[in-house]
């Protein structure tokens, strides 16, 4: 029974970690942008995640398990069935004799302590016999996870300790009930002969599990390649073997409504995945290969909870800039950077601080990524000419405040995007540049006018997304100043001459797969369009010299950004060097200091 908004209210409240007028202004702000409490109060800094969970932990009088630092060996976690522990968000952490300690981060769940003595030890989990009246309401409520019903088993009579772990702990802690995806794939196999439904569901459920944000179906001469994308980086995931492989991709036709006798020419569906936790929308294409049809999912949440812009990575300095901005009446904000660079998130961000019941924001896109309740959302549909161009031009006439486009791709878009700017909305948009100030000459080569953006651009973000070493097996290392002045170009600007410096990574851990990194955090800059910058882009000025002006006035290179976090320790010097580049030689590159 997940903690509501005034669960958490009154809790707060009653342990003295929060105001009853804090309480009720929080509460308004929630309801007005459609947000949960909880990340109000931390977006806020009325509190944070550890001392909310403190709160719960002095309010239900239990003790609080460093599930991370004390983790529990699989073959304790094992003793529960994974349906039960996911359902009820619950890990067995020890059993001693007669007691078991399980963690949850559920503590206001009744019946918890009922069906853990149930289904301890239990390779299914333990329906019993069919009972009415209040005895069958209450083996409903320890049985309620559906299946067949089994033969009365014992259960276990010995003492059940609660105590509380964070959600975060108990998800990564549910990688212990993962088997190989190999050998999964051959149990299905082998149980039903076909296969295509059992395996496709698997595979959609892994990778939400492993938090891949891809899905990748790499068919091969006698096999196919399963690979998962995850924090930015590919995987193989396991093998499906070719006998059965065209299966898998008839079964994905007709889930995403493709065609499923074209092999040889690409195609675009979408599938609506249910998950145990809710509905997952799944983009899918499609594409012939020497080897078969290759198919890429990308897997998008259904409604998007919130997002802050903290949490994506920005500074206070940034978040102080956009937070200005982003209520400003009319102008033109955009994002920039490559592919699965974060842009569509940080829009979305920016948008949620905008969606209040007085302002009418919509949005063209293409796909829609992330839905908002209280949002106008556009798709993108070729076939019947709505193009963004298209798009853009009637939403211009349906009275929004803010207006969202997807990606400006073409100067007709481009000139539309920057009249509406001019005509008292707020437009958001993306665009491929490979930094914030390569987007104005990008621009002006479409064709729009240098006066005319002058006066519209409010300001331009430059970003990347680096892989965040994991929470759990961080570890810090000393490296001299000597070699750390030797590890990229321009090193010595960044490091102190003498001493040491002290730099982090990742160990590998269960939580990360062993790989040292869980996450990934945005690098950028931000280019704020000064009267000094709108006298260059009149000018037709370059990138650099606009680079060179927006530095002399203050701002920070993605590259310094990320330096700035890896010295905080939630990055790595080599996988900030993989996706930016120092100062020194995008100057060098151009023949400036």
């Amino acid at each position: 029974m997940a903690l509501t908004d005034a669960d958490i209210g009154k809790i707060l409240v009653e342990e003295s970690y929060l105001s009853d007028a804090e309480l009720k202004a929080t509460e308004k702000t929630a309801k007005e942008r459609h947000t949960p409490l909880l990340n109000i109060l931390i977006e806020q800094g009325l509190i944070t995640e550890t001392l909310f969970e403190s709160a719960l932990c002095e309010f239900y009088k239990i003790e609080f398990h460093y599930l991370h630092a004390d983790p529990p060996p699989p073959d304790v976690i094992m003793l529960l069935p994974e349906a039960v522990a996911r359902k009820y968000n619950v890990i067995v952490v020890a059993k001693d004799g007669s007691t078991v300690t399980v963690a949850t981060s559920d503590p206001k769940e009744p019946t918890l302590a009922d069906v853990v003595k149930a289904n301890l030890g239990q390779q299914d989990v333990h329906q019993g016999t069919e009972k009415t009246g209040r005895a069958g309401r209450a083996e409903k409520a320890m049985f309620a996870l559906g299946g067949k019903k089994k033969a009365v088993v014992p259960v276990f009579t010995g003492k059940v300790k609660i105590v509380y772990a964070g959600q975060s702990a108990i998800d990564a802690t549910f990688h212990a009930y993962r088997k190989p995806l190999a050998t999964r794939f051959q149990q299905i196999i082998e149980k039903n002969g076909k296969v295509a439904p059992g395996i496709l569901d698997e595979i959609i459920n892994d990778a939400i599990e492993l938090r891949a944000s891809d899905i990748h179906f790499e068919p091969q001469e006698k096999l196919t390649i399963v690979r998962f994308r995850v924090d930015g980086v590919l995987h193989e995931a396991g093998r499906i073997p070719k006998a059965y492989y065209e299966g898998v991709v008839n079964r994905v036709k007709i889930a995403s409504d493709m065609r499923t006798d074209e092999h040889f020419r690409p195609q675009d569906g979408a599938i609506r995945h249910e998950t145990p936790v809710g509905k997952m929308d799944v983009r899918v294409s499609i594409v012939p290969v020497v080897d078969g049809e290759k198919i890429v999912m990308r897997l998008l949440a259904s409604y998007v909870r919130s997002i802050t812009l903290a949490e994506l990575g920005f500074s206070e300095t940034h978040q102080k800039i956009l937070e200005e901005v982003v209520h400003r009446p009319y102008g033109m904000v955009l994002t920039t950077g490559p592919t699965g660079s974060g842009k569509s998130t940080t829009l979305t961000a920016l948008l949620k601080m905008r969606n209040t019941p007085d302002v009418n924001i919509s949005t063209i896109e293409d796909p829609v990524e992330y839905k908002i309740a209280g949002v106008n959302h556009i798709q993108v549909n070729a076939e019947v000419n709505l193009t963004f161009a298209a798009g853009l031009r009637a939403l211009v006439r349906q009275d929004p405040n803010v207006i969202l486009v997807g990606e400006i791709r073409d100067g007709e878009t481009a000139d539309i995007a920057v009249n509406a700017a001019l005509t008292g909305h707020l437009l958001l948009s993306t665009l491929h540049a490979n930094d914030a100030p390569t987007a104005v000459p990008r621009l002006l080569e479409m064709g729009v006018e240098p006066f005319l953006l002058a006066s519209t651009l409010e300001v331009v973000i430059g970003q990347r997304l680096v892989r965040r070493i994991c929470p759990h097996c961080r570890t810090s290392y000393s490296c001299s100043a000597s070699e750390a002045q030797k590890m990229f170009k321009g090193a010595q600007k960044f490091f102190p001459k003498r001493g040491s410096v002290t730099l982090y990574k990742g160990k590998g851990c269960d939580g990360c797969g062993g790989t040292g990194f869980r996450g990934r955090i945005g690098i950028y800059e931000l280019l704020a369009i000064t009267p000094a910058i709108e006298d260059l882009i009149i000018k037709h000025a370059s990138s650099t010299d606009l680079s060179l002006q927006a530095r002399k006035e203050g701002m920070h290179t993605m590259f310094e950004d990320g330096f700035e976090k890896m010295l905080a320790g939630m990055t790595t010097i080599e996988e900030l060097k993989r996706v930016a580049a120092p100062p020194d030689i995008l100057f060098t590159k151009h023949g400036k200091k």
